[in-house]
């Protein structure tokens, strides 16, 4: 009876929430790899230096898009620590990317790659969906996701066998040669898709609750008797005043705090200009931004080139280094390349299990009335 029950709740449940979960399950596929994509797609426009030509300075750099920009007052650049890779700035929202020897502009915007990977983000998290109904999609991903745990956990017990053996198990465990027809085969590749992507799941499952839900949120931080902190829109001056520091200056200081903090393999240096009066913002990442723990924030006085602040990953609180682990743990990038891997074979596998489900509930629930006509 008790199995009847948990069989009937999992099946209705599946159908009910299966297009959501394949959407979601899709999407997380397609961006396993996002930031090397990413990456890739930038370096398609690296140049390497003619002879005796110099590398672009940052203040040259933040000056060709400040012309184009001249009421802007918040801007980015990011080097990255090759010689040959363009140069992305940032003015605002509009985003350029600039050669770095001619300081051509190679680029305005994102590209199509790169757009069509924020669009599947955005279907990712929300179904794509702009405007009123974006909170309703929300709440459809959020609860959709929710129940996506309840049936990994009612099918992991209706996975196991009404009798222990070996051969049953192996039966659940592994693809089988041949089938006696294709519903043996959905009903084979369903339980061993369900075993083995089980367990990373579970995690990936588990932790974007914390994005999708408050108390999600408030538990893991009260699980370190923290509060979550209230998200503050940052208010960047209304006028931005130059250090007597040219900018340059103050990322070579960047530098050399890098090189003498064992940071001088850092992959990219962000510059943040206008968050605040008096001081720059550099983000020293030492990979390609999917692993904090190996990043820091350095703050300069613009005037002096004096350290004001430096806040690395473990100067954050316990809370908020427990939600950004939940957050890495989710793409799998916690673990880098092998991690994200996982957690993208382990997508995959969610949608065969969708795939096979829905067979197999088709077969149930609907071939039968075909059959009595």
């Amino acid at each position: 009876m008790f199995r009847n029950i948990i069989f009937w709740s999992h099946l209705v449940v599946g159908v009910s929430v299966g297009i959501i979960v394949f959407i979601m399950s899709a999407t997380g596929v397609l961006l396993t790899y996002e930031k090397q994509i990413i990456e890739w797609d930038e370096s398609r426009h690296s140049v390497l230096p003619q002879i005796n030509e110099q590398k672009l300075t940052t203040d040259e750099v933040l000056n060709i898009v400040r012309q184009k920009h001249p009421d802007e007052h918040h801007f980015y650049v990011r080097w990255v620590n090759r010689v040959d890779r363009p140069i992305p700035v940032w003015a605002g929202d509009q985003r350029y990317l600039i050669s770095p020897y001619s300081g051509q502009i190679v680029q305005i915007g994102q590209s199509w790659l790169v757009e069509s990977l924020h669009w599947i983000t955005e279907l990712h998290r929300w179904l794509a969906i702009e405007g009123k109904q974006q909170a309703i999609a929300k709440s459809i991903t959020a609860y959709s996701n929710l129940l996506f745990l309840f049936l990994i956990v009612s099918g992991s017990y209706l996975w196991l066998p009404r009798s222990f053996s070996l051969p049953s198990l192996k039966a659940n465990l592994l693809f089988k040669r041949q089938y006696k027809n294709r519903q043996s085969r959905h009903f084979n590749w369903h339980h061993v898709f369900g075993f083995w992507a089980m367990a990373p799941l579970i995690v990936i499952v588990c932790t974007a609750t914390v994005f999708h839900f408050s108390w999600a949120t408030e538990t893991l931080y009260n699980a370190f008797n923290e509060q979550p902190p209230q998200r503050k829109k940052n208010v960047a001056p209304e006028v931005l005043i130059d250090g007597r520091q040219s900018y340059q200056t103050l990322f070579n200081a960047a530098q050399r705090h890098a090189d003498e903090n064992g940071a001088q393999d850092w992959y990219s240096m962000w510059l943040e200009m206008g968050s605040e009066s008096g001081q720059v913002r550099f983000y020293i990442d030492r990979s390609i931004g999917n692993q904090p723990d190996v990043a820091y924030s350095l703050y300069l006085d613009s005037d002096t080139a004096d350290v004001v602040k430096i806040k690395r990953h473990s100067d954050w609180s316990r809370g908020d280094q427990a939600w950004d682990v939940a957050r890495y743990l989710h793409t799998g990038e916690y673990f880098g390349v092998i991690g994200q891997t996982i957690a993208g074979l382990a997508s995959l596998a969610s949608c065969f299990l969708v795939y096979t489900g829905f067979l197999l509930s088709w077969r149930r629930l609907v071939s039968p009335y075909f059959r009595r006509l």
